[in-house]
């Protein structure tokens, strides 16, 4: 497959992988009471924390279950990406795609866990503070390893037009910033960071969409 051929590939998956953010982040934002990731990715009273999970049944395993095919869209369109740049720094792209294929293995794992404590709140005595705190490591590591992959694939980037740099900058900043906020609530910040890493994802697919579909033309008119 030539350069042009991964580029366009990793465009439209980039644009599949925003539509499904899009729709898991709608239906965790308006079922009632909110059903969202975020509220189980951090440690607080087991039984505040049974009784959110209780409530956000069934639209959370709604949102799992469309977090899961986005989690395959956002890897194939990062990897094809990686393989479109790969020719810029090929030690860096070997580190990302090795990277980003462990932050998909996390996110599965962190996925399978809360559908598992999905399973386990209804027992009564089923969740326990221990469980609550290994579902909060699982979702703390998936976030830091992402910030890094992220961060390492902004050196593989092109960075000529404006959308390349938005992208650069955003992949750069973006999640190493919003990251550390959510996950130690800095400044009291771990509402303001979670809406940050919504936005840093989706607005860098957007952004990847359009920097490789450029690209692909380029390259293609190069050959």
């Amino acid at each position: 497959m030539q350069k042009s051929a991964y580029l366009k590939q990793s465009a439209v998956l980039s644009v599949i992988a925003f539509i499904l953010l899009t729709i898991a982040f709608s239906v965790g934002q308006f079922a009632s009471p909110g059903a969202g990731q975020e509220q189980f990715e951090y440690i607080y009273a087991l039984e505040k924390y049974v009784s959110n999970l209780a409530g956000a049944e069934p639209a959370l395993r709604t949102v799992l279950f469309f977090d899961a095919l986005f989690a395959l869209c956002y890897t194939a369109a990062i990897c094809f990406a990686i393989l479109g740049f790969a020719s810029r720094n090929m030690p860096v792209a070997w580190f990302c795609g090795l990277g980003i294929l462990s932050v998909m293995g996390l996110d599965y794992w962190e996925n399978i866990t809360m559908v598992q404590s999905l399973d386990l709140a209804a027992i009564e005595g089923g969740m326990t503070q221990e469980r609550v705190v290994y579902l909060a490591t699982v979702s703390a590591v998936k976030w830091h390893t992402s910030a890094a992959v992220l961060f390492a694939i902004s050196f593989l980037l092109p960075r000529k037009t404006l959308a390349e740099l938005l992208l650069v900058w955003g992949t750069r900043l973006g999640l190493a910033i919003a990251v550390p906020l959510f996950v130690v609530n800095a400044f009291d910040m771990r509402e303001m960071a979670s809406w940050m890493i919504l936005m840093s994802m989706g607005s860098g697919f957007v952004l990847l969409a359009l920097v490789a579909w450029q690209n692909a033309r380029e390259t293609e008119a190069a050959e």
